[in-house]
């Protein structure tokens, strides 16, 4: 019934015929720095196939596979990648749909936001993305996984994403169609893209877990618009101010810092210092050195710990691998 009306994303493929495509992408095929959004994501998508697919343990040879027909470099499409879930760790244990789709007990709602955050393993992360008002904290929820994963983002690609969704909330339709940009950077672009294809992933994420928050603070125009996001991060890249970014609305400055603050301490958590592009030379920031290539983590909980995000990436293909050395 979601599926005929709409209101789910993917979950019905997923369950019906063990399918999921995302055949486009805005993505520099040349820029080493950043790894597809096929990759970032899989993580969350592997932990949803564990939640609809049924129980079954990591490491088995039999079990679900779901066939991802997912568009990155070198990838043609002639066949798809199998991909295997991934069990998360909820605390209470992982529930059954029948709970977090059809129980109305107050307590389910609970259980379907731990199922949510658990997805993007962003458990111990809830009571600050609780704080955050609607629909902000669907934006901190990516934040976080997004700096997390990927290495290779700084202090001012996160100072442009907050700056960004703070200043939308003012501007106008036509303010949005005249605003005008120095010129276009394909990192940005790539950004704006990762961060879009997130809100879709959230989406789907949302609908499998029983809609613990509404599907209306995942819509991009809530929280994302690209031209202005292409303005804010090339300010933030000269290394303007922050009041600047803002554009000197004072109101906002508050809830800049406290965003920034959720972000940022939710990825102390795991170890990962987000810093300024100045600071990446450092042999002691972040998690590792960063020498102009994308290290992407993969998470501990689960029975592919340690492996790097190039090795998981091409699933069950056995072919095609050449187009990895770059990185």
């Amino acid at each position: 019934m979601h599926h005929v009306h709409s209101e789910s994303y993917l979950v019905y493929n997923i369950m019906s015929s063990g399918e999921i495509e995302c055949s486009n992408t805005l993505e520099d095929e040349l820029d080493q720095a950043l790894p597809s959004q096929a990759f970032i994501y899989r993580p969350v998508r592997q932990r949803v196939y564990a939640l609809l697919l049924g129980d079954w343990k990591d490491g088995a040879s039999t079990g679900p596979v779901v066939k991802e027909w997912f568009v990155y470099p070198g990838n043609s499409l002639k066949h798809p990648d199998l991909v295997r879930p991934l069990q998360m760790t909820i605390q209470g244990g992982t529930p059954s749909l029948e709970v977090l789709w059809l129980s109305q007990e107050p307590a389910a709602q609970a259980r379907r936001l731990d199922t949510l955050l658990a997805c993007f393993n962003l458990s111990s992360s809830r009571e600050e993305l609780q704080a955050v008002e609607s629909p902000l904290r669907a934006l901190c929820c990516l934040l976080i996984y997004l700096f997390v994963q990927v290495d290779t983002l700084s202090l001012e690609d996160l100072h442009a994403f907050i700056a960004q969704a703070l200043c939308l909330q003012g501007k106008s339709t036509s303010q949005l169609m005249h605003l005008q940009l120095d010129y276009i950077n394909s990192r940005a672009v790539q950004l704006g893209s990762l961060l879009v294809r997130g809100l879709t992933t959230l989406v789907l994420v949302n609908s499998a877990c029983g809609f613990p928050w509404t599907t209306s603070e995942f819509m991009p125009w809530n929280v994302f618009d690209g031209k202005l996001f292409h303005q804010k991060y090339l300010q933030s890249e000269k290394g303007y101010a922050v009041e600047v970014l803002l554009e000197q609305n004072r109101s906002w400055l508050t809830k800049f810092h406290n965003l920034k603050a959720v972000v940022c301490k939710a990825c102390s958590k795991e170890n990962r210092r987000i810093v300024g592009r100045t600071h990446w030379d450092s042999p002691y920031t972040g998690r590792q050195g960063r020498q102009g290539y994308s290290s992407y983590r993969t998470d501990s909980t689960h029975g592919h710990s340690g492996q790097s995000w190039r090795n998981q990436g091409s699933g069950g293909r056995q072919h095609e691998r050449n187009h990895w050395r770059r990185y």
